[in-house]
């Protein structure tokens, strides 16, 4: 989505384009689906949005309404999570949401600092091949160090010590397995890549352990996607028995510091579904920090990340923007595709 200066002044006709932009990254929820394509028409909801300085904007809101809802709002019929079965999105459900966020505008506009820290972990499920096949064919057998730039609570750093199951082929044992339509037909490894070391580098690092920083996560779960808040308290369990270490500030800062710390051996450097959200001098800047590392040690770099107009691609390269995809993937993992 678009990036403004937050504020009154914001003109509403920039705020629906980018709204409008969001609408077809919303596949996966019929009810935001249907909220967004309304607000883009609705100037009260479109002010609330243009006093939002987060991106992307819509996010945001969403969270915050799922964060502030109880079983008793009437909203909240209209919310799996709360209301057991939930009804179709249909427009009743629209304006229950648009008054719900009138009368608690300013409870909503409350966490409009908030980042969208989505920690989806069954994205490994579409980078651990990819990421497999760049170690495989630079000889690279051994543990790698891995950094996740982005990586919110760290889950995505989770990608050794969880299963994979791709249609009927079956990778590892662990308590939290990840399905993923294999429609690419891509060769998968026996195991995932080893790590030696497991790095999150993030502005601002979520603490999963801290009850209320691990609500803001389960908001941003999208309403009908149930199955994905399972998959989200899963990894939280087994993020608390994993060796992370979490850095925070921006990346193109602290990565140098980083990988000059770390014991001798390659790196494998990802992101995903992070990097989209910052303007091009600032991915000019990370791009300008791993080329430095490059230089120094061995370095992988895969990039997962949306494109315009929808869906997302995998990279691998130093300057991922300069290289061709090797893969399609769902922006939440569940399915991989030759580009």
């Amino acid at each position: 989505m678009e990036r403004w200066l937050a504020g009154e002044d914001v003109p509403l006709e920039q705020v629906a384009a980018s709204v409008r932009a969001w609408v077809p990254f919303a596949a996966d929820s019929p009810l935001y689906r249907l909220f967004a394509t309304r607000i883009a028409d609705d100037p009260a909801l479109l002010g609330v949005l243009a006093r939002i300085p987060s991106s992307p904007p819509i996010n945001i809101l969403f969270a915050a309404v799922q964060r502030l809802l109880s079983r008793d709002d009437a909203l909240a019929a209209w919310y799996p999570r709360l209301a057991g079965d939930a009804r179709p999105a249909e427009p009743a459900a629209y304006e229950a949401f648009r008054g719900f966020v009138l009368e608690r505008e300013a409870d909503v506009l409350a966490f409009g600092s908030r980042r969208t820290q989505t920690n989806e972990v069954r994205r490994c499920a579409v980078l651990m091949p990819v990421i497999a096949a760049a170690l495989g064919e630079r000889g690279w057998d051994g543990p790698v160090h891995a950094i996740d730039v982005g990586a919110s609570a760290g889950l995505g750093l989770l990608m050794d010590t969880v299963a994979y199951r791709y249609d009927g082929t079956r990778i590892g044992a662990s308590p939290l397995t990840l399905d993923c339509e294999n429609r690419g037909a891509f060769d998968l490894p026996v195991a995932p890549p080893a790590f030696a070391t497991r790095t999150g580098l993030d502005l601002a690092p979520v603490d999963a352990t801290d009850p209320e920083q691990a609500a803001w996560l389960e908001a941003l779960v999208w309403p009908e996607q149930t199955d994905r808040l399972e998959r989200l308290r899963a990894a939280i369990a087994l993020r608390a028995s994993a060796d992370i270490t979490m850095v925070a500030g921006d990346a193109a800062v602290t990565l140098p510091a980083v990988a000059e710390a770390l014991p001798p051996g390659p790196i494998v450097l990802w992101h995903s579904i992070a990097l989209y959200q910052l303007p091009d001098d600032a991915l000019d800047a990370v791009d300008d920090a791993v080329v430095a590392v490059a230089a120094r040690r061995p370095l992988v770099r895969v990039a997962f990340e949306p494109q315009p107009g929808g869906g997302a691609d995998l990279r691998v390269g130093l300057r991922p923007r300069e290289t061709a995809p090797v893969a399609l993937a769902h922006t939440h993992g569940v399915w991989i595709d030759r580009p």
